[in-house]
């Protein structure tokens, strides 16, 4: 009799288990499928705006935070750019301020705009592949070496043109998120050591004049790991 207490006990507590991982993967799809939902709604006004204003993208009118839009080639990041009073206010936020798992893809609130020596954007690395996830795709040499190309819209009508010099994994606590340096030689050991950290070696060279885009978000390869892609400012053309 007591066996059998103890076997409805155990089938009672795996049935729990079991709706609650139930609950929990539901709960991510649907997460995800907002997400996918207030993107595509989103990335189908900046076609409509770029078509209409002859490639000029601001949508500061959908909020006053939005400093830009970002694309990488042959990656699904395409995405408005978004800076908050703080680093943590749009890790759940979408551009219209709500919820959202995914969060945006946001500039570090001590950037001005993109006018710093280094202007660093973070964003998650979703699970569904969405977000930053694609970052990963700079550890393979024949991406690195034939997608190294970022480009960001401006709302002032800007075209900033990156290419890609350094990707790798590092921990949190590393300092590759410094905005701006206070001398000439602080700014090239920095440069020195992102180009020294990089998994595929680049033959474009930076120098302390050039100014640089960080890309950073998690990585799961150890706690606090992040990826982490520097590329160095081409051309601004209207």
């Amino acid at each position: 009799m007591k066996k059998n207490k103890i076997r409805t006990l155990i089938n009672i507590f795996l049935v729990i288990i079991f709706l609650f991982s139930s609950y929990k993967i539901v709960q991510k799809i649907i997460n995800y499928k907002k997400a996918d939902n207030v993107y595509k709604e989103i990335q189908e006004i900046k076609d409509k705006n770029i078509e209409k204003n002859n490639e000029t993208l601001d949508l500061s009118y959908l909020n006053k935070d939005y400093r830009g839009w970002l694309t990488i080639n042959n990656t699904n990041i395409n995405y408005p750019i978004l800076q908050g009073k703080d680093n943590n206010y749009y890790l759940d936020k979408d551009i219209n301020k709500n919820y959202l798992v995914s969060g945006s893809i946001f500039l570090d609130f001590r950037n001005n705009k993109f006018d710093d020596e280094n202007t660093i954007l973070y964003g998650h690395s979703m699970k569904n592949d969405t977000m930053f996830a694609q970052l990963d795709k700079f550890k393979e040499k024949e991406f690195f070496n034939e997608n190294n190309k970022i480009v960001i819209l401006t709302p002032e009508g800007k075209k900033l043109t990156y290419e890609v010099f350094s990707a790798y994994t590092t921990d949190v606590k590393d300092n590759y998120n410094e905005t701006n340096f206070k001398t000439e030689n602080e700014y090239r050991n920095f440069l020195n050591k992102i180009e020294n950290k990089s998994i595929v070696k680049s033959k474009l060279k930076v120098i302390p004049k050039d100014k640089i885009l960080t890309l950073s978000t998690c990585s799961y390869e150890y706690e606090g790991a992040r990826m982490v892609v520097h590329a160095k400012l081409m051309e601004i053309s209207q």
